[in-house]
């Protein structure tokens, strides 16, 4: 059989877009064969590549076309500091993926691309990219991506089948309002208004089992305030009423705290308690997402407020003490004096 000229063959993808968008409920392979006259096998793979492309999706065993037409990106031309602010964020999205991720791997060639000739960062990108394809396939993560995000882009539902953390598996309709990284446990979380409970909820990208983008549209509430919902979050967890947080680091790390802004609302101050050491005050909205930044710090860092962190970190501290085997014997306090003294 001969192989299609490749001005035939868009102009075919262009005919099964046209047909689409004139038929808002979707058709069947049958069908948009029938009303092209081509055989279902040829339909079968223009859909394929339609939908790689992000100009249509399925939903149950018809097809329909997103608003492809619609979004026209703008011509990039990065100043050369710009450039390399771009290639920063490069390298955060590869260090924060811990999947492979091919619509990411396309980005980072397109923007090799645009930053080789000029700026020479084209090869740096590149082996971000390769890095990338390194990453464990799972094909299900990426068609679960690319529902999300298409849903996040032209304002359509996605139907999702969630595994929650505390064990129990459901299905929701979500709306996503906001799709935000976080770097701590190589997440992505998404914003947004679930079915199932009527209102506000974050659900975590690497949880859900199945998505499915459905063609219920939304509009974002005028109230909904959009990133300054994280204002007061550490990372994700985020809400009005905050926690008085309270942390004492040692002189060895005293330095280091003070080098970073980690939080708006952190203030450091001189600890009158220990000669050389200083305490970080923060005011987030939950401690979830920080406790494994305390952890990392392992002995130079203390919690002092609220006295219910302290009791579960003292707790782990006592478990932790078991698995390396310390003998020391006496409460809580004669613990963390062994951890932290020095």
């Amino acid at each position: 059989m001969p192989r299609i000229a490749d001005d035939d063959k868009r102009a075919r993808l262009d005919r099964v877009t046209i047909l689409l968008k004139r038929h808002e409920d979707g058709l069947t392979v049958q069908e948009i064969a029938e009303n092209l006259s081509l055989e279902r096998r040829t339909i079968d793979n223009y859909l394929l590549e339609l939908e790689t492309e992000g100009r249509v999706y399925k939903e149950s065993k018809y097809w329909l076309a997103l608003p492809f037409d619609s979004i026209t990106l703008r011509r990039l031309e990065p100043s050369p500091e710009e450039a390399v602010t771009l290639y920063l964020a490069v390298r955060l999205l590869v260090k924060q993926s811990d999947r492979r991720n091919e619509t990411a791997e396309t980005m980072l060639y397109k923007l090799a691309q645009i930053l080789g000739d000029d700026l020479r960062l084209g090869s740096d990108v590149i082996a971000a990219a390769k890095l990338l394809a390194e990453r464990p396939n799972e094909q299900d993560h990426q068609d679960i991506f690319k529902a999300i995000v298409r849903g996040y882009i032209y304002r359509r539902r996605v139907r999702i089948t969630y595994a929650a953390f505390s064990g129990g598996v459901f299905e929701t309709t979500i709306a996503p309002y906001l799709l935000e990284p976080s770097g701590i446990g190589y997440s992505t979380y998404i914003i947004g208004h679930s079915s199932i409970v009527n209102t506000l909820r974050t659900y975590k990208l690497e949880r859900i089992q199945r998505a499915q983008l459905l063609r219920e549209a939304f509009d974002i509430p005028d109230d909904f305030p959009g990133i300054d919902i994280l204002r007061n979050a550490w990372a994700i967890y985020h809400g009005e009423a905050v926690v008085h947080a309270v942390l004492r680091f040692t002189p060895q790390s005293a330095r280091r705290i003070r080098e970073t802004t980690w939080h708006p609302s952190q203030k450091i101050m001189r600890d009158s308690e220990r000669d050389g050491f200083i305490q970080l005050h923060l005011d987030i909205a939950d401690t979830t997402d920080l406790k494994p930044w305390i952890r990392g710090w392992g002995a130079a860092c203390e919690v002092l407020e609220p006295a219910s962190l302290r009791q579960e970190l003292a707790a782990e501290a006592r478990q932790l003490a078991r698995v390396y085997g310390w003998q020391g014997g006496g409460d809580t306090t004669d613990l963390l004096n062994e951890i932290f003294r020095g």
